[in-house]
């Protein structure tokens, strides 16, 4: 009992709510007490499955701070997964996108944000809004075509290939190994080298 309340304090509950059932629990306070039960085991690692995905705006800042003042206090390491790029490029280190099951491109967080190697990954990032309606209107959208493979009859080759728009044969006979082509910036992608020359 000492413990629970222990930790009911840690991510800002009240203790003396220790008794309630869930429903009683807002969105957000069910989400603390989630964290605070991941806690109990002293963990170094945390696997967060889309931590604020349900909450609202205002709620969702709330737990994101928490997590980072979690994270110094215990020195935990966390792996995020999300489809909110804005999320994680404000919390993670480093971002690793993948697509149908596998890894297409992983770097540091800003600097995948601001040169996207990968065709999906720079839709992704294209997809994000932004907050400032001049930039919003002068940014380019890149909108993908075509159909998501089924998981269970993956493409050959590239598996992004059916949407890619820098697709050729040469993506449809051979699947694009995960390599360095900025320094510690990994792409699966034949023509990593011909986006960068395009984005400049």
């Amino acid at each position: 009992d000492s413990k629970a309340r222990e930790l009911f304090l840690l991510v800002g509950l009240d203790p003396n709510t220790i008794d309630r059932f869930p429903a009683q629990f807002s969105s957000g306070q069910r989400q603390r007490i989630t964290i605070a039960r991941a806690l109990a085991l002293q963990p170094k690692i945390l696997i967060l499955d889309e931590p604020v995905a349900s909450l609202d705006v205002s709620v969702q800042k709330e737990i994101v701070d928490l997590l980072l003042d979690l994270k110094e206090k215990f020195g935990l390491t966390y792996i995020i997964v999300s489809h909110d790029l804005a999320l994680i490029k404000d919390i993670a280190h480093r971002i690793a996108v993948m697509y149908l099951g596998k890894f297409v491109e992983i770097a540091r967080s800003q600097e995948l944000i601001d040169n996207p190697l990968h065709p999906y990954t720079r839709a992704l990032i294209s997809a994000v809004p932004v907050p400032d309606p001049v930039k919003a209107r002068s940014r380019k959208r890149i909108v993908l075509e075509g159909e998501i493979p089924s998981p269970s009859n993956i493409p050959s080759g590239c598996r992004f290939r059916t949407r890619c728009a820098y697709a050729t044969e040469l993506c449809a006979n051979k699947v694009p190994e995960l390599r360095e082509v900025l320094p510690g910036h990994f792409a699966a992608c034949h023509y990593a080298e011909e986006i960068i020359i395009r984005s400049d």
